[in-house]
């Protein structure tokens, strides 16, 4: 079951679709028949057509997109690392289409001569409300973890130098072709959040993913900070199992959706958990079976 509050956060890009219908229906009539449907960097028109295949087209991709990411959040029943990213990903694309689809409506009206959206502001707030709710969420799951308490057991590292050194190797490569093709304006800005992005994700799967396991459950970190708390009282069993990220996950890093999720960087093993309320959680390790034995020494638990 999703959380209360969860289930409101996932109703207001419905609601924002519905006041965008509302405005495309108060203005339609007042349009004429070939409106502006394709803008430049400047928000200048250079490109028409006839306006109800605009809308159409409009009306449904936001609605396909809505129902993508509806989908995919009724996965997760309330906030977590992977669940917050796709929702703020929903709302940055629905506001974008929202305002967008706006700004359209007030040139084909004359009411601006320019598509006057601000998607730079609007991306950067997106942007700002994803790095607060993690920095909340994370705060959360680190009082969690140290209101159980515990004693130390042992800590396991798991990353990938191979995966690190192939993104810092796109990273280096988008850099070095802003600077060859001599990009300018918005192509310099994409080719630099790219390049940013893929250095990001160097540094993580250099330093993969940390176990800390005591006592009191089992904690997993990334970069450092805390991303999930396990309580040994809520695991129902641990397995070593063999495992093929790409076939039996889907790839690498922070994969899965709902109840399973899986933190791995490569390896043909994994240690899988499972906990009472039915996760289904996988580790990459470079030795299950000796993270098998510290997580036993934790809690007395059943596995296969």
């Amino acid at each position: 079951m999703c959380s209360r509050n969860w289930k409101i956060a996932m109703a207001v890009p419905w609601l924002a679709f519905v006041a965008m219908l509302v405005d495309i229906g108060r203005a339609y009539d007042q349009l004429p028949a070939v409106i502006a449907s394709h803008f430049n960097a400047a928000g200048i028109a250079n490109g028409f057509a006839p306006k109800q295949p605009v809308f159409t087209t409009i009306i449904v991709i936001a609605l396909g997109l809505l129902c993508i990411f509806t989908f995919l959040l009724t996965r997760f029943p309330q906030i977590s690392g992977l669940g917050w990213l796709v929702m703020v990903g929903e709302y940055w694309g629905i506001g974008l289409l929202v305002g967008l689809t706006h700004a359209t409506l007030r040139v084909g009206l004359r009411e601006a001569a320019t598509l006057d959206f601000p998607i730079g502001i609007w991306s950067l707030i997106m942007g700002g409300a994803l790095v607060i709710g993690e920095i909340g969420r994370i705060r959360t799951v680190r009082r969690h973890a140290d209101a159980h308490g515990g004693q130390f057991i042992a800590e396991e590292v798991h990353g990938s130098q191979k995966m690190g050194g192939s993104f810092l190797l796109f990273a280096v490569v988008t850099c070095s072709a802003a600077v060859v093709v001599g990009a300018r304006g918005v192509a310099v800005v994409v080719l630099a959040t790219v390049g940013i992005l893929m250095l990001g994700c160097a540094i993580w799967a250099w330093t993969g993913f940390q176990y800390r396991i005591t006592t009191a459950g089992l904690e997993i970190r990334m970069l450092g900070m805390p991303i999930r708390f396990i309580p040994a009282m809520d695991i129902q069993s641990i397995q070593a199992q063999d495992c093929n990220p790409l076939t039996d996950i889907g790839g690498w890093g922070i994969r899965g959706i709902g109840k399973m999720r899986a933190y791995i960087w490569g390896g043909n093993r994994c240690v899988h958990v499972r906990t009472h309320a039915g996760d289904e959680i996988y580790l990459g390790v470079a030795d299950p079976d000796r993270m098998v034995r510290e997580l036993e020494s934790m809690t007395p638990v059943s596995h296969r």
